[in-house]
């Protein structure tokens, strides 16, 4: 299944998720069960301040020190485990996640 095609279908992520686990590496996506998950930790304000129940939410842009940052790790992580850059994936281009979360994140 294509990249789109998994996006597209975000609502059912549990099936996608079964289905993608049952496969074995390279031909699947990889899960949280086999994979180095990094988060960068930022302000989220609610995309609608004056809705009390609002649950969509806008993140501030990655600072240029978290940025530093991440291109440390993943060069260390790449070094000591040998990663391929062809095996680093940023959460949006996997599985659901917020369009503004991490999007300027750069290594």
């Amino acid at each position: 299944m294509k990249k789109t095609a998994l996006l597209e279908n975000a609502w059912r992520t549990k099936e996608i998720s079964d289905r993608e686990k049952a496969k074995t590496w390279p031909d699947r996506f990889p899960a949280n069960t086999d994979s180095i998950g990094i988060e960068i930790v930022g302000a989220a304000y609610k995309k609608d301040p004056s809705d009390k129940n609002a649950k969509e939410y806008i993140y501030e842009a990655v600072t240029e020190q978290q940025n530093q940052s991440l291109k440390w790790l993943i060069n260390e992580l790449k070094d000591t485990f040998g990663i391929r850059v062809n095996e680093i994936f940023r959460h949006p281009d996997i599985a659901r996640k917020n369009e503004t979360e991490a999007s300027s994140a750069k290594w």
